[in-house]
């Protein structure tokens, strides 16, 4: 550990002229303060006074989530917390709302309370500005479920396109060839990847691609359900229907209900689904399961890392999704 002696032998002083400069107690000539300045910024020294408060202040995490009623986030969290604790750290949770104000003012209090490091799933594709801020200020941070173009960093990640393409494969096995999709907001990565995966299902069996059948909506509890009316409106509505994840099946089962349109046997419903085995357990709905929890205890470690400084290039892990075939798909009405 370096010393004040170390310090005062590097500046060509006295250890009580460099406690003067550290305590800015008694005259110290200006060349003299800045030679000490200078020596213990070449050291690395660290005050007693100031490793002591560093020790005492709790190593602090800071998790950001668009929401956390939503359960794929609170499984990220739960993964986030287990590991950190077992690692001397506290984690703080932060929700956006899929608010770029919200999570730049986010961003910002990490930087103001010196927190060791962040994890966060970006709003979108301009959550780039904000990422840049932890950058210049070098907290480290991960990137969970979304990744930003343009942003270099460790991400934990889901096989969004390729768990996408799986379900809307089901539902053309099943004989379907009107299928919609809505997704979330096209500025976030994990949007496109589902319409991504969409595509690629339609491609490979030869099917037409309608602008009429998709749509985007929000992901959370404000989902605006005038998009699936629409949809079921049109003269070829579709026959099946994927949608982004729990918030927006909840809505849609509602829509459905209120215009007597019966789940499967007028339309099958596939989406990306709910993590948790207790809460699913008389679910109907045929989805894509995520193992969200390893999305927060690998992004936690990965960040610890990157807080010990363990020299590595950026990892990307991208964990692979279960179909779960339920009763919410059928072959469509003749």
């Amino acid at each position: 550990m370096v010393t004040m002696a170390d310090v005062a032998r590097r500046a060509g002083v006295s250890v009580m002229t460099v406690s003067r400069v550290v305590n800015g107690s008694g005259y110290v000539k200006e060349s003299t303060r800045k030679r000490v300045l200078e020596a213990m910024e070449e050291l690395n020294y660290v005050p007693r006074v100031q490793q002591l408060r560093e020790a005492a202040r709790p190593k602090t995490l800071v998790l950001i989530v668009p929401d956390i009623t939503n359960p794929f986030f609170t499984f990220v969290a739960r993964g986030t917390e287990d590991v950190a604790r077992k690692h001397g750290y506290r984690v703080l949770l932060a929700n956006t709302d899929e608010n770029l104000e919200k999570e730049r003012e986010y961003v910002q209090m990490c930087l103001d309370y010196q927190v060791e490091g962040v994890l966060i799933v970006p709003v979108g594709d301009h959550s780039a500005d904000n990422l840049m801020l932890l950058s210049q200020r070098e907290v480290p941070f991960v990137l969970i479920d979304r990744e930003v173009e343009g942003v270099t960093a460790d991400v934990v990640k889901g096989d969004i396109t390729a768990a996408s393409r799986r379900l809307v494969e089901h539902l053309i096995e099943l004989g379907h060839r009107r299928i919609g999709i809505i997704t979330g907001p096209l500025s976030n990565a994990a949007s496109r990847e589902r319409l991504e995966g969409y595509m690629e299902a339609l491609r490979a069996a030869g099917l037409p691609y309608r602008d009429a059948w998709v749509r985007s909506a929000s992901m959370t509890r404000e989902m605006d359900v005038s998009c699936v009316e629409e949809m079921l409106a049109l003269e070829d509505a579709p026959t099946a229907l994927f949608v982004a994840n729990m918030f927006q099946y909840a809505h849609t089962i509602r829509a459905l209900h209120r215009l007597g349109i019966r789940v499967p046997e007028d339309l099958s419903l596939v989406s990306f689904g709910n993590t948790d085995d207790l809460a699913s357990v008389d679910s109907i709905l045929t989805a894509a399961i995520q193992p969200t929890y390893n999305f927060g205890s690998l992004g936690a470690q990965l960040l610890l890392e990157r807080i010990d400084g363990v020299p590595r290039m950026p990892t990307r892990i991208v964990l692979n999704s279960q179909i779960i075939y339920r009763k919410s798909t059928a072959p469509p009405k003749r």
